[in-house]
């Protein structure tokens, strides 16, 4: 080898391990990721997930911090902020709505039967309709978590029908096919932040909210409610989203391992959702809460005005319930139509 092959080969070691010295000692990319969820709500409980994921997956050179219990702010907080670029993560439900009309079709009532309903339309609806929609908007979807099913408390009287609802004042979020759903049930919705539900229901204000139970858990709400209705009338998808811009700056070897993790942690979050679910209605009961089962049919009958309307809004609107009611009408008429084994 030449003297100058000897140089060039001695040069080029030197900058590998100058760039290895440097990836090893360099400063940890911090990402904040904000929420709403208090101590032990499924939103508390993914978001440290993902960020423990995170930080083996990346080797600790990418950290999330956490700013749960609204600590950054309110949803509709949060998202402005990952418009921004002040916080980078979030997971948000039902305000996505206010994004981009698409993500209405959850606010659909006994639209989505279970969580394995969820698991065979999600790809099809976030990538088909939800993703593009939040992209327009400069937010991108990562992957659809889950808020939950959410179910009813209150101060006066079990809910058991659209009847026992009628004159209930009731926190709502604040999403226009929400309050309308409960309007037509005949409450007097109250669509206030989160964060403000407990002091609503201490003064009065308030007699109580729809919301799903680890919600109602982790802001200790049960301790100011008498009655707990197990309704499951909406299904609340939570998703796990990232202001379109910042994120585009991250480093190229960073972005797909977030991602990855996003969608691997899916199903994870699901399969907590409801273990927490099973768990929280016993505490809730040895509590000393009254717990309850509605009467699903009658929601749902009281509920067809609200299906037509949202249906006729656009076209879009139309095939988003029409895909995540197919997906398990196909299931179902299979398990009805299907020759029995024979023995």
């Amino acid at each position: 080898m030449s003297e100058r092959g000897r140089r060039s080969l001695i040069l080029g070691v030197v900058i590998q391990l100058l760039a290895f010295a440097g990836s090893a000692f360099a400063d940890p990319i911090v990402l904040k990721f904000g929420h709403i969820g208090g101590p032990g709500s499924l939103y508390w409980i993914s978001a440290e997930e993902f960020a423990r994921r995170v930080s083996k997956e990346t080797n600790g050179a990418v950290q999330i911090a956490l700013y749960p219990d609204s600590s950054l702010g309110s949803d509709t907080a949060v998202l402005k902020k990952l418009q921004t670029g002040e916080a980078d993560f979030s997971v948000v439900a039902t305000p996505m709505s206010s994004v981009a009309d698409e993500f209405g079709v959850f606010e659909m009532p006994f639209l989505v039967r279970d969580r394995a309903h969820v698991k065979r339309f999600r790809d099809k609806i976030v990538f088909g309709y939800l993703g593009p929609a939040a992209k327009r908007k400069g937010l991108l979807v990562l992957g659809m978590w889950e808020l939950g099913f959410r179910d009813i408390t209150n101060n006066r009287r079990p809910v058991t029908g659209p009847e026992s609802l009628k004159g209930l004042r009731l926190r709502v979020p604040k999403g226009e096919w929400r309050v309308k759903m409960f309007k037509a049930y005949g409450v007097n919705p109250f669509p206030m932040e989160f964060k403000d539900v407990y002091s609503g229901i201490e003064s009065g204000a308030i007699d109580g909210l729809e919301t799903p139970l680890d919600l109602i858990y982790g802001a200790h709400i049960e301790r100011v409610q008498k009655f707990v209705s197990l309704c499951h009338h909406l299904y609340s998808p939570a998703f796990l989203v990232t202001g379109r811009s910042k994120y585009a700056q991250l480093p190229p070897d960073v972005t797909p391992v977030i991602e990855r993790i996003a969608l691997e942690m899916q199903n994870w979050v699901l399969a907590k959702g409801a273990e927490l679910d099973a768990a929280l209605v016993q505490r809730f009961r040895a509590a000393g809460l009254a717990v309850n089962e509605c009467d699903r049919l009658a929601f749902t009958i009281q509920s067809l005005p609200i299906y037509r309307e949202y249906a006729s809004s656009s076209p879009v609107a139309k095939a988003t319930i029409r895909l995540v009611f197919e997906s398990d009408l196909a299931i179902s008429t299979a398990a009805v139509t299907s020759p029995a084994r024979k023995k």
